[in-house]
């Protein structure tokens, strides 16, 4: 299930309602945050059934919560295209994600008559074969958009897969979770990426604070052509580095590394199972507001892979699973030691397999790997990233075109290869002659 926000503060936003209790109202601690006259801070929740039903509940509130004009007083089930009303602002619920949707279906139905002439692009000696595709509106969600969700057939069952934002933090031998929690506020930042006028973010932590280079998670910047860095409450312009879709990860330099301070890195090798672990980050709908929060837990795995077929989900080979409450909107945040040390970037949590509901169970990239990455991204070498966004068309995107499957080139970062060819805008179906 999705929900759109039609009205107000963060219009046309679309999140995924997910996990068994879903939050709505202005507090900080919903998954789904209101800014709007009326709206108090736990004001409804959807609740999500093992069978796949969602009801939406009042919290009791003053103002009440409207479906299709009626005030509900009891658990109201949730079909998709019903009118809900919080306070002031209107939300839509869909089974599908409706931007998606609406842009690829738009994008298939636009020119359907039209052939697809096929061209090749030379990009850095490497023949990429492409069939252009009609000049898009990028939309890309808020920074409160905390999750994309990667759905995973694992044998009979369906393993979900959620990208989430998370956070860590820094500082030296075994300090109290309130000391490291102040002493990261220089070392955590929030990162914006916005594209023809809409934005997504996530977290992000400084690996060298004098040159200003902020590591985050690729698809936290992935598809952006802006970038700004919050550093506490201060915005600050950035711009991408480097880039590697495959482990990820990305590098971004702030204009202004002023009040900056980097980060203390660990050593994987002296994580252990059952290690105390403090993550933290900038939750779902955070503003560029000196806003950390900060959750604790233990390692699970110190050494794991996440691998899940699915192509918006890179295949990761050296992760550390953890039990600490990853919270959508902090992606790419830092994941740390007792002695505040990073030790990961946190990027995924599991939150089910088939109909069974899992929790507790959370990724981040490993440090080990982490540096290997980050010396090659701080030189500016990108690793399998030429400077455009790329986004996954649904199955009939394909069909109704009448092209092989592959990916699409999304909107150039200005200064890189891809901007320098106008690589934009184009279907990608084979490089070097192997099918995408």
């Amino acid at each position: 299930m999705w929900v759109t926000i039609g009205s107000g503060e963060g219009s046309g936003l679309s999140v995924r309602v997910e996990g068994e209790r879903f939050l709505i109202g202005s507090g900080d601690e919903c998954q789904l945050m209101v800014r709007g006259e009326r709206v108090e801070p736990l004001h409804a929740y959807f609740e999500v059934h093992d069978d796949g039903r969602v009801e939406l509940h009042d919290l009791g509130t003053e103002s009440g919560t409207f479906v299709n004009g009626r005030r509900i007083e009891h658990p109201t089930r949730i079909e998709g295209g019903e009118e809900i009303r919080i306070g002031d602002t209107l939300l839509t619920p869909s089974v599908e994600d409706p931007e998606r949707e609406a842009r690829f279906l738009h994008e298939a139905e636009g020119d359907e008559d039209e052939p697809a002439p096929a061209v090749r692009v030379q990009t850095e000696g490497e023949a990429v074969e492409v069939v252009p595709a009609r000049e898009r509106r990028r939309l890309l969600r808020l920074t409160r958009e905390a999750v994309i969700a990667a759905g995973v057939a694992l044998a009979m069952a369906a393993t979900v897969l959620v990208l989430v934002l998370s956070g860590g933090e820094g500082g030296g031998g075994e300090l109290s979770v309130a000391a490291l929690v102040r002493g990261a506020k220089p070392e955590t930042v929030l990162i914006q990426a916005e594209a023809q006028g809409r934005g997504q973010g996530g977290s992000g932590w400084v690996l060298d604070a004098r040159r200003g280079l902020v590591v985050t998670n690729f698809h936290v910047v992935n598809g952006g052509e802006r970038f700004v860095v919050g550093v506490g409450d201060h915005p600050r312009q950035a711009e991408l580095v480097a880039a590697a879709p495959c482990d990820d990860l990305a590098m971004l330099r702030v204009d202004d590394p002023s009040g900056l301070r980097p980060f203390p890195l660990g050593s994987q090798g002296d994580v252990s199972q059952g290690d105390p672990v403090l993550a933290l980050g900038y939750p779902a709908n955070a503003s560029l507001e000196d806003k950390l929060t900060s959750t604790t837990g233990n390692v699970s795995v110190p050494h794991s892979a996440l691998h899940v077929p699915d192509p918006r989900a890179a295949p990761l080979d050296d992760v550390i699973q953890t039990d600490a409450a990853l919270s959508p909107g902090n992606s790419g945040g830092p994941l740390i030691d007792h002695g505040g040390r990073l030790i990961g970037v946190n990027t995924a949590i599991l939150t089910s397999l088939g109909r069974a509901p899992v929790q507790g169970q959370g990724y981040a990239i490993g440090v080990d790997r982490v540096k290997t990455v980050a010396r090659d991204l701080s030189a500016g070498r990108s690793e399998g990233w030429a400077g455009f966004g790329i986004d996954f068309p649904p199955r009939r995107f394909f069909a109704r075109r009448g092209v092989p499957p592959g990916v699409l080139a999304t909107r150039p970062v200005p200064g890189t290869d891809a901007a320098r060819h106008n690589f934009g805008g184009v279907l990608i179906t084979k490089i070097n002659g192997a099918s995408v």
